[in-house]
């Protein structure tokens, strides 16, 4: 055995692709491996369309792989759409924040936008002129061949003229249409730089009543009839030819494209269209969609009827085993080979150490990994930085790697969870300088009394965590072990850690077992186990699979 891979001249700044797949098309269409997921997302009579995964575990680049083979394919992005306009609207956040439910409108704005785009895409729409006459020829043909879809050419007259302009601009003008109609059918005159102010100042419970109750019925007279009938036609006039499928891909639904409050509303009514839109045959609208975010979309719009089992059968949640990521990498490596202008294939176990101390070096790697792409390219990638002037991998260098990748990996948890749980980047104090593995019972309590302290106090941090800590510190009766709990219940989550239940049978783990655990099931008793990505960061303690 020895403590290096193969001699191999490493050019500077050579690697194995990029963390995101935006910047990593070289690699990523050249190195690209389906482990089914593809098959299933390109098809459009299979009904997965929501793919769910977590950062970095491949759901960008199965979107852009798609859109680089196929032919017709329309990508959307959020923060392209101007969607903010509609929670800067400040009669429909007024009509919002009263509790006038304005999801039929959200599920219109998604309806219309994919079917314009969709329209555009097929007929080549980019100008006025086209638009009319494409819309002339298409109402003469209907009339002439199906009278029943007199509501779909409706919409089309009424909308039609508008098909050519950006997508941003049809939103705005479908958005302040709405705006106009319900503030027409409130029955009160109020300014509209003061009805933000009116929510709970001057109106009476009588007038929030009646207002509400007139914006429902508002809400009743969006043209959702007309869209299904417009869906029907795309399906049996428009998309007729299985052997060119259309698809439209939206992702990055987890950046900040609109507050946090509407985000909940307009991706459950997205999820909706996407449902909508699986009566068209030879199209496929794909959403890409974070675990957290989807359950998060679950729990806060729970009231409208979205259960994720209910949705299950549109749902592809990715999922990589060890061989799978070796075998990716050997592609990616053999890319890198190539580049070298060495015709020899060279693959991962021959470029690095066949162990490390008492482990296959692909089984140190894994560990390090939460089995996510992502993952295992980055520690590659810092591994050959740390050999290009050695020529060749040693377990020195493997070493020095993870030193640096641990520090990332932390930075990127942190960055990837800050929207749900800021206060994380406090309380993983608790984790710093521990055994690898410990009950919970065995927290330094000192510790543990700081970081409820600061997290109850704190004005810059709210979520879960904050919330426990402030019931713990003005309760009586709270259980400081209810704070460590919850604690751990969001570390187990965000996958800091694995837990072992007492009187189970082994480690559970958030990326293989299960997403979710209750903070019924983490018990003073329950052990935790730090993942092995975020030693060298916490300066862990552990038995060294080095020796």
């Amino acid at each position: 055995m020895t403590d290096s891979g193969i001699p191999f001249r490493f050019k500077r700044n050579s690697k194995i692709g990029e963390a995101g797949a935006e910047q990593d098309d070289e690699y990523l269409f050249q190195s690209f491996l389906d482990i089914g997921d593809y098959e299933e997302l390109r098809n459009p009579r299979s009904p997965k369309r929501i793919l769910v995964g977590r950062t970095g575990s491949g759901k960008t680049a199965l979107l852009r792989y798609l859109a680089h083979k196929e032919e017709h394919v329309i990508e959307l992005e959020p923060e392209n759409l101007s969607l903010s306009f509609i929670s800067n609207n400040t009669v429909i956040r007024f009509f919002e924040d009263l509790g006038v439910k304005l999801d039929p409108f959200y599920s219109l704005l998604w309806k219309h936008v994919i079917a314009v785009e969709l329209i555009k895409k097929r007929y080549g729409l980019t100008t006025e002129e086209k638009t009319k006459s494409w819309i002339t020829n298409i109402v003469d043909s209907l009339k002439k061949k199906d009278g029943a879809k007199e509501r779909a050419l409706l919409y089309i007259k009424d909308w039609g003229d508008k098909f050519w302009i950006e997508t941003e601009s049809r939103i705005q003008e479908l958005t302040t249409k709405l705006a106009s109609e319900l503030k027409m059918g409130m029955g009160i005159e109020i300014p509209v730089g003061q009805l933000g102010l009116k929510v709970g100042a001057d109106l009476t419970e009588e007038q929030k009543q009646e207002i509400i109750y007139r914006g429902q019925n508002v809400m009743k007279s969006v043209q959702l009839r007309e869209l299904a009938d417009v869906i029907r036609f795309l399906d049996e006039d428009v998309f007729i030819d299985p052997q060119k499928p259309y698809y439209v891909t939206i992702d990055k639904l987890d950046e900040d494209w609109v507050d946090d409050s509407l985000r909940y509303r307009l991706i459950r009514a997205l999820i909706e269209a996407l449902k909508a839109f699986q009566k068209v045959e030879n199209v496929k609208i794909i959403i890409a969609l974070r675990h957290d975010l989807l359950l998060k979309v679950f729990s806060e719009t729970a009231g409208v009827g979205l259960q994720e089992e209910k949705y299950d059968a549109l749902i592809l949640r990715l999922r990589w085993s060890q061989k799978q990521i070796e075998s990716l990498l050997d592609k990616r490596i053999e890319v890198m080979v190539r580049q070298q202008y060495t015709t020899r294939p060279v693959r991962l176990r021959e470029l690095f150490p066949e162990k490390v101390g008492r482990i296959s070096f692909i089984d140190y790697l894994i560990q390090r990994t939460a089995l996510r792409p992502r993952d295992a390219i980055l520690f590659v990638n810092e591994c050959i930085t740390r050999s290009e002037s050695a020529g060749q991998v040693k377990v020195q260098s493997i070493f020095a790697a993870e030193s640096e990748y641990s520090r990332l990996r932390i930075a990127s948890l942190l960055y990837e969870w800050k929207r749900i749980y800021p206060s994380l980047k406090s309380s993983i104090r608790l984790l710093e300088k521990t055994p690898a593995e410990f009950r919970l019972s065995s927290i330094n309590k000192l510790l543990l009394d700081n970081v409820i302290e600061e997290l109850a106090m704190s004005t810059e941090y709210q979520d879960t965590c904050t919330q426990a800590c402030s019931n713990y510190l003005n309760s009586e009766n709270a259980s400081k072990h209810a704070v460590v709990a919850e604690f751990f219940r969001v570390f187990f989550q965000v996958g800091l850690v694995g837990l072992c239940h007492e009187g189970g049978s082994g480690w559970l783990w958030t990326q293989i077992d299960t997403p979710l655990v209750t903070l019924g099931q983490i018990k003073p008793g329950t052990k935790a186990q730090i993942h092995a990505m975020y030693h060298q960061a916490l300066n862990t303690h552990y038995q060294t699979e080095r020796n």
